[in-house]
Protein backbone atom coordinates (compact mmCIF):
# COMPACT_ATOMS: atom_id res chain seq x y z
CA UNK A 1 0.00 0.00 0.00
CA UNK A 2 2.28 2.76 -1.41
CA UNK A 3 0.56 5.60 -2.45
CA UNK A 4 -0.50 7.99 1.12
CA UNK A 5 -3.66 10.10 1.29
CA UNK A 6 -3.83 13.89 1.43
CA UNK A 7 -7.16 15.32 1.79
CA UNK A 8 -9.29 17.00 4.71
CA UNK A 9 -11.06 14.68 5.47
CA UNK A 10 -10.73 10.84 5.99
CA UNK A 11 -14.17 8.67 6.02
CA UNK A 12 -13.39 5.21 7.59
CA UNK A 13 -16.16 2.85 5.41
CA UNK A 14 -13.95 -0.25 6.01
CA UNK A 15 -17.66 -1.63 7.91
CA UNK A 16 -19.42 -1.22 4.61
CA UNK A 17 -20.47 -4.36 2.44
CA UNK A 18 -21.39 -4.86 -1.30
CA UNK A 19 -24.70 -5.26 -0.57
CA UNK A 20 -25.71 -1.62 1.20
CA UNK A 21 -27.78 -2.12 4.34
CA UNK A 22 -27.84 -0.85 7.97
CA UNK A 23 -24.55 0.55 8.92
CA UNK A 24 -23.79 0.66 5.26
CA UNK A 25 -26.38 3.15 4.60
CA UNK A 26 -25.31 5.29 7.37
CA UNK A 27 -21.94 5.51 6.12
CA UNK A 28 -23.50 6.55 2.83
CA UNK A 29 -25.36 9.38 4.24
CA UNK A 30 -22.40 10.28 6.54
CA UNK A 31 -20.18 10.86 3.35
CA UNK A 32 -23.05 13.22 1.93
CA UNK A 33 -22.78 15.07 5.00
CA UNK A 34 -19.24 16.06 4.39
CA UNK A 35 -19.88 16.35 0.79
CA UNK A 36 -22.60 19.07 1.53
CA UNK A 37 -20.27 20.95 4.03
CA UNK A 38 -16.80 20.91 2.46
CA UNK A 39 -16.92 19.97 -1.05
CA UNK A 40 -16.54 16.54 -2.59
CA UNK A 41 -12.43 16.80 -3.54
CA UNK A 42 -12.31 17.30 0.36
CA UNK A 43 -12.64 13.58 1.38
CA UNK A 44 -11.26 10.05 0.62
CA UNK A 45 -13.29 6.79 2.42
CA UNK A 46 -11.77 3.66 3.42
CA UNK A 47 -12.85 0.53 2.03
CA UNK A 48 -11.58 -2.66 2.36
CA UNK A 49 -13.04 -3.30 -1.05
CA UNK A 50 -14.41 -1.10 -4.14
CA UNK A 51 -17.83 -0.65 -3.07
CA UNK A 52 -19.65 0.24 -6.72
CA UNK A 53 -22.67 2.33 -5.05
CA UNK A 54 -20.36 4.68 -3.63
CA UNK A 55 -20.13 7.35 -5.33
CA UNK A 56 -16.83 9.45 -4.22
CA UNK A 57 -13.10 8.67 -4.34
CA UNK A 58 -11.84 5.58 -2.33
CA UNK A 59 -9.27 4.14 -1.12
CA UNK A 60 -8.64 0.61 -0.76
CA UNK A 61 -7.09 -0.06 2.59
CA UNK A 62 -6.17 -3.72 3.27
CA UNK A 63 -6.23 -3.81 7.19
CA UNK A 64 -9.13 -5.26 8.82
CA UNK A 65 -11.31 -3.67 11.02
CA UNK A 66 -11.37 -5.75 14.02
CA UNK A 67 -7.95 -7.87 15.19
CA UNK A 68 -5.79 -5.71 17.32
CA UNK A 69 -2.83 -7.06 14.89
CA UNK A 70 -4.01 -5.19 11.72
CA UNK A 71 -5.39 -2.47 14.09
CA UNK A 72 -2.22 -1.96 15.62
CA UNK A 73 -0.73 -1.60 11.49
CA UNK A 74 -3.95 0.58 10.62
CA UNK A 75 -2.64 2.89 13.69
CA UNK A 76 0.78 3.25 12.09
CA UNK A 77 -0.58 3.23 8.45
CA UNK A 78 -3.08 6.25 9.24
CA UNK A 79 -0.54 8.48 11.39
CA UNK A 80 1.44 8.85 8.31
CA UNK A 81 -1.40 10.64 6.36
CA UNK A 82 -2.19 14.07 5.93
CA UNK A 83 -5.44 14.79 6.64
CA UNK A 84 -7.26 16.92 9.13
CA UNK A 85 -10.48 14.84 10.15
CA UNK A 86 -11.13 11.39 10.80
CA UNK A 87 -14.90 9.57 10.79
CA UNK A 88 -15.62 6.02 11.69
CA UNK A 89 -18.41 5.60 10.79
CA UNK A 90 -18.80 2.30 13.26
CA UNK A 91 -17.07 1.23 16.14
CA UNK A 92 -13.76 1.01 14.49
CA UNK A 93 -11.15 2.94 14.65
CA UNK A 94 -6.70 3.37 14.55
CA UNK A 95 -5.26 2.83 18.63
CA UNK A 96 -3.72 6.47 18.30
CA UNK A 97 -4.00 9.20 16.10
CA UNK A 98 -2.11 12.62 15.16
CA UNK A 99 -2.99 15.15 18.15
CA UNK A 100 -3.63 17.99 15.53
CA UNK A 101 -6.12 15.92 13.71
CA UNK A 102 -9.81 14.80 14.67
CA UNK A 103 -11.02 11.84 15.55
CA UNK A 104 -14.87 11.15 15.80
CA UNK A 105 -16.78 7.71 16.10
CA UNK A 106 -19.97 6.70 15.62
CA UNK A 107 -21.33 4.41 18.22
CA UNK A 108 -24.49 2.49 16.91
CA UNK A 109 -24.47 -0.15 19.51
CA UNK A 110 -22.72 -2.45 21.99
CA UNK A 111 -25.01 -5.36 21.03
CA UNK A 112 -21.74 -7.76 21.28
CA UNK A 113 -21.78 -6.75 24.68
CA UNK A 114 -24.99 -5.92 26.30
CA UNK A 115 -26.62 -9.48 23.74
CA UNK A 116 -26.95 -12.49 26.25
CA UNK A 117 -26.46 -15.66 23.46
CA UNK A 118 -24.73 -12.66 20.82
CA UNK A 119 -21.97 -15.53 20.37
CA UNK A 120 -23.23 -18.92 19.27
CA UNK A 121 -20.22 -20.77 21.68
CA UNK A 122 -19.28 -22.14 24.61
CA UNK A 123 -18.73 -19.86 27.79
CA UNK A 124 -15.38 -19.81 28.30
CA UNK A 125 -15.29 -18.38 25.14
CA UNK A 126 -18.31 -16.22 24.91
CA UNK A 127 -16.02 -14.52 28.05
CA UNK A 128 -12.73 -14.71 25.78
CA UNK A 129 -14.23 -13.34 23.08
CA UNK A 130 -16.41 -10.77 24.97
CA UNK A 131 -13.29 -9.56 27.18
CA UNK A 132 -11.48 -9.36 23.12
CA UNK A 133 -14.16 -7.03 22.33
CA UNK A 134 -14.27 -5.02 25.43
CA UNK A 135 -10.35 -4.31 25.25
CA UNK A 136 -10.75 -3.58 21.74
CA UNK A 137 -13.09 -0.87 21.38
CA UNK A 138 -11.71 0.60 24.98
CA UNK A 139 -8.60 1.80 23.24
CA UNK A 140 -10.52 2.71 20.25
CA UNK A 141 -12.70 4.86 22.25
CA UNK A 142 -10.11 6.30 24.25
CA UNK A 143 -8.11 7.81 21.44
CA UNK A 144 -11.63 9.48 19.97
CA UNK A 145 -11.84 13.42 20.15
CA UNK A 146 -15.31 12.80 19.58
CA UNK A 147 -18.24 9.68 20.36
CA UNK A 148 -21.36 9.87 18.79
CA UNK A 149 -24.12 7.89 19.72
CA UNK A 150 -27.38 7.17 17.52
CA UNK A 151 -29.92 6.70 20.20
CA UNK A 152 -30.10 7.84 24.04
CA UNK A 153 -29.76 3.90 24.81
CA UNK A 154 -26.18 3.57 22.81
CA UNK A 155 -25.04 6.43 25.18
CA UNK A 156 -26.14 4.97 28.46
CA UNK A 157 -24.21 1.70 27.64
CA UNK A 158 -21.11 3.77 26.53
CA UNK A 159 -21.29 5.46 29.59
CA UNK A 160 -22.31 2.03 31.62
CA UNK A 161 -19.49 -0.32 30.12
CA UNK A 162 -16.77 2.74 29.28
CA UNK A 163 -17.39 5.27 31.21
CA UNK A 164 -17.46 7.40 28.33
CA UNK A 165 -19.55 10.52 27.70
CA UNK A 166 -21.37 10.88 23.65
CA UNK A 167 -23.17 12.91 21.92
CA UNK A 168 -26.48 11.72 20.92
CA UNK A 169 -26.76 11.81 17.29
CA UNK A 170 -29.82 9.80 15.27
CA UNK A 171 -29.48 8.44 12.42
CA UNK A 172 -31.96 9.35 9.79
CA UNK A 173 -34.57 7.48 6.99
CA UNK A 174 -33.41 5.92 4.51
CA UNK A 175 -36.25 5.93 1.28
CA UNK A 176 -35.95 3.32 -1.06
CA UNK A 177 -38.87 5.38 -3.73
CA UNK A 178 -38.94 2.83 -6.42
CA UNK A 179 -41.97 3.48 -8.10
CA UNK A 180 -42.72 0.35 -10.36
CA UNK A 181 -44.55 -2.41 -9.04
CA UNK A 182 -42.08 -5.60 -9.62
CA UNK A 183 -43.50 -9.17 -10.49
CA UNK A 184 -41.15 -10.99 -8.48
CA UNK A 185 -44.15 -10.39 -5.16
CA UNK A 186 -47.08 -9.06 -7.10
CA UNK A 187 -49.29 -11.94 -6.29
CA UNK A 188 -48.54 -10.18 -2.60
CA UNK A 189 -51.79 -8.17 -2.40
CA UNK A 190 -51.93 -5.18 -0.79
CA UNK A 191 -52.98 -6.01 3.22
CA UNK A 192 -52.42 -9.86 2.42
CA UNK A 193 -49.30 -10.06 4.29
CA UNK A 194 -47.47 -8.76 7.42
CA UNK A 195 -43.41 -7.90 7.38
CA UNK A 196 -40.35 -8.68 8.55
CA UNK A 197 -36.87 -6.91 7.14
CA UNK A 198 -33.36 -8.42 9.03
CA UNK A 199 -31.16 -10.72 9.53
CA UNK A 200 -32.24 -13.70 11.40
CA UNK A 201 -29.83 -13.33 14.97
CA UNK A 202 -30.60 -14.75 18.23
CA UNK A 203 -31.26 -10.84 18.86
CA UNK A 204 -33.49 -10.37 16.21
CA UNK A 205 -36.13 -13.04 18.19
CA UNK A 206 -37.18 -14.13 15.23
CA UNK A 207 -38.73 -17.35 16.90
CA UNK A 208 -40.58 -15.52 19.12
CA UNK A 209 -42.21 -13.54 15.99
CA UNK A 210 -43.11 -16.81 14.22
CA UNK A 211 -44.64 -18.66 17.09
CA UNK A 212 -46.76 -15.68 17.93
CA UNK A 213 -47.65 -15.19 14.54
CA UNK A 214 -48.44 -19.14 14.18
CA UNK A 215 -50.94 -18.56 17.18
CA UNK A 216 -52.86 -16.35 15.42
CA UNK A 217 -56.07 -16.42 13.76
CA UNK A 218 -55.07 -14.10 10.63
CA UNK A 219 -55.73 -15.35 7.21
CA UNK A 220 -52.53 -13.12 6.31
CA UNK A 221 -48.95 -14.58 5.43
CA UNK A 222 -45.86 -13.86 7.39
CA UNK A 223 -43.28 -12.25 5.16
CA UNK A 224 -39.62 -12.79 6.34
CA UNK A 225 -36.57 -10.59 4.03
CA UNK A 226 -33.11 -11.35 4.79
CA UNK A 227 -30.14 -13.31 5.68
CA UNK A 228 -29.62 -16.15 8.53
CA UNK A 229 -32.77 -17.24 9.10
CA UNK A 230 -34.20 -20.95 10.38
CA UNK A 231 -36.79 -22.03 7.77
CA UNK A 232 -40.23 -23.28 9.04
CA UNK A 233 -42.11 -25.18 6.83
CA UNK A 234 -45.33 -23.41 6.95
CA UNK A 235 -47.42 -22.06 4.11
CA UNK A 236 -48.17 -19.21 5.91
CA UNK A 237 -44.70 -17.99 6.29
CA UNK A 238 -42.55 -16.91 3.35
CA UNK A 239 -39.05 -16.56 3.32
CA UNK A 240 -37.15 -13.89 0.33
CA UNK A 241 -33.60 -14.10 1.69
CA UNK A 242 -31.83 -10.98 0.98
CA UNK A 243 -33.99 -8.71 -1.06
CA UNK A 244 -32.79 -5.95 -3.16
CA UNK A 245 -34.41 -2.49 -2.51
CA UNK A 246 -36.60 -2.31 -5.78
CA UNK A 247 -38.35 -5.39 -4.13
CA UNK A 248 -38.50 -4.23 -0.43
CA UNK A 249 -40.04 -1.14 -1.80
CA UNK A 250 -43.13 -3.30 -2.99
CA UNK A 251 -43.52 -4.81 0.39
CA UNK A 252 -43.39 -2.42 2.40
CA UNK A 253 -46.02 -0.63 0.33
CA UNK A 254 -48.42 -3.28 0.55
CA UNK A 255 -47.73 -5.09 3.88
CA UNK A 256 -50.59 -4.85 6.86
CA UNK A 257 -48.07 -4.25 9.39
CA UNK A 258 -44.38 -4.21 9.67
CA UNK A 259 -43.43 -6.11 12.67
CA UNK A 260 -40.21 -5.61 14.15
CA UNK A 261 -39.65 -8.02 17.77
CA UNK A 262 -35.77 -7.70 18.38
CA UNK A 263 -34.59 -8.18 21.91
CA UNK A 264 -31.83 -5.48 21.84
CA UNK A 265 -31.31 -2.60 19.02
CA UNK A 266 -28.86 0.08 19.16
CA UNK A 267 -31.46 2.50 17.15
CA UNK A 268 -34.25 0.45 14.70
CA UNK A 269 -33.41 2.11 11.36
CA UNK A 270 -36.09 -0.26 9.74
CA UNK A 271 -38.46 1.53 12.04
CA UNK A 272 -38.14 4.72 10.28
CA UNK A 273 -38.02 3.04 6.98
CA UNK A 274 -41.62 1.17 7.61
CA UNK A 275 -42.94 4.54 8.59
CA UNK A 276 -41.73 6.73 5.80
CA UNK A 277 -44.24 4.14 4.01
CA UNK A 278 -46.90 4.90 6.32
CA UNK A 279 -47.17 1.27 7.52
CA UNK A 280 -48.44 0.12 10.44
CA UNK A 281 -45.51 -0.47 13.06
CA UNK A 282 -45.38 -3.40 15.29
CA UNK A 283 -42.40 -3.11 17.73
CA UNK A 284 -40.48 -4.62 20.65
CA UNK A 285 -40.01 -2.16 23.39
CA UNK A 286 -37.04 -3.25 24.17
CA UNK A 287 -33.58 -1.07 24.05
CA UNK A 288 -33.33 2.02 21.62
CA UNK A 289 -36.48 0.81 19.98
CA UNK A 290 -39.16 2.20 23.29
CA UNK A 291 -37.43 5.67 22.73
CA UNK A 292 -39.64 5.66 18.97
CA UNK A 293 -43.19 7.58 19.97
CA UNK A 294 -46.34 5.36 20.78
CA UNK A 295 -47.91 7.88 19.47
CA UNK A 296 -46.87 6.26 15.54
CA UNK A 297 -45.42 3.10 16.98
CA UNK A 298 -47.80 -0.06 18.22
CA UNK A 299 -45.32 -1.53 21.28
CA UNK A 300 -45.26 -5.36 22.85
CA UNK A 301 -43.43 -7.11 25.54
CA UNK A 302 -40.47 -9.21 23.48
CA UNK A 303 -41.04 -11.76 26.25
CA UNK A 304 -44.65 -11.71 26.12
CA UNK A 305 -46.45 -13.54 22.92
CA UNK A 306 -49.80 -12.86 23.97
CA UNK A 307 -49.40 -9.38 23.42
CA UNK A 308 -47.88 -9.49 19.60
CA UNK A 309 -50.94 -12.58 18.72
CA UNK A 310 -53.17 -9.45 19.99
CA UNK A 311 -51.81 -6.61 17.47
CA UNK A 312 -51.82 -9.71 14.76
CA UNK A 313 -55.47 -10.10 15.27
CA UNK A 314 -56.52 -6.66 15.76
CA UNK A 315 -54.30 -5.14 12.99
CA UNK A 316 -57.06 -3.88 10.80
CA UNK A 317 -58.66 -1.93 13.70
CA UNK A 318 -55.66 0.01 14.31
CA UNK A 319 -56.20 3.22 12.65
CA UNK A 320 -52.69 5.17 11.38
CA UNK A 321 -52.24 9.45 11.39
CA UNK A 322 -50.47 9.68 8.14
CA UNK A 323 -50.57 13.08 9.53
CA UNK A 324 -48.88 12.55 12.88
CA UNK A 325 -46.04 10.09 11.36
CA UNK A 326 -44.95 12.84 8.68
CA UNK A 327 -44.48 15.29 11.53
CA UNK A 328 -42.74 12.94 13.45
CA UNK A 329 -40.22 11.66 10.85
CA UNK A 330 -39.15 15.78 10.42
CA UNK A 331 -36.17 14.91 13.18
CA UNK A 332 -35.23 12.00 11.51
CA UNK A 333 -34.27 14.30 7.75
CA UNK A 334 -30.51 13.56 7.21
CA UNK A 335 -30.03 17.47 6.29
CA UNK A 336 -31.45 17.94 9.47
CA UNK A 337 -29.03 15.98 11.31
CA UNK A 338 -25.82 16.87 9.52
CA UNK A 339 -26.65 20.45 10.54
CA UNK A 340 -27.00 19.44 14.04
CA UNK A 341 -23.34 17.23 13.65
CA UNK A 342 -21.85 20.47 12.30
CA UNK A 343 -23.11 22.56 14.77
CA UNK A 344 -21.60 20.33 17.49
CA UNK A 345 -18.55 19.68 15.27
CA UNK A 346 -18.12 23.67 15.47
CA UNK A 347 -19.35 24.73 18.98
CA UNK A 348 -17.82 22.31 21.47
CA UNK A 349 -14.92 20.38 19.29
CA UNK A 350 -11.16 22.07 19.04
CA UNK A 351 -8.40 19.95 17.56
Amino acid sequence: MKKEISTKIIIDGRSMTRQLSGISRYIMELTKGYVQQYGENSLVVIVNYYIKDLPFQQFVCPYERHTFVDNVKFSIWLSKQSYEIYHSGDLIGPFWHKKKSMHIITCHDLMFLMVTGFFQMNFIKVMLRKLRIRLFFKYVIRDANLIISVSKTTHDDLKNIYNTESVILREGINKLEFKNIEEEYADLKKDSFFLYVGLGAAHKNIDFMVRAFLATNTEKKLVICGKGHHLINSDRIIYTGYIEDKYLDYLYRNCSAFIFPSKYEGFGLPILEALSYHCKVFSSNAGSLSEFSSKVVSFFDPQKESELVSLINNCDNIILDNEAIDEYLKQFDWKIIWQEFHKTFAEHVSY
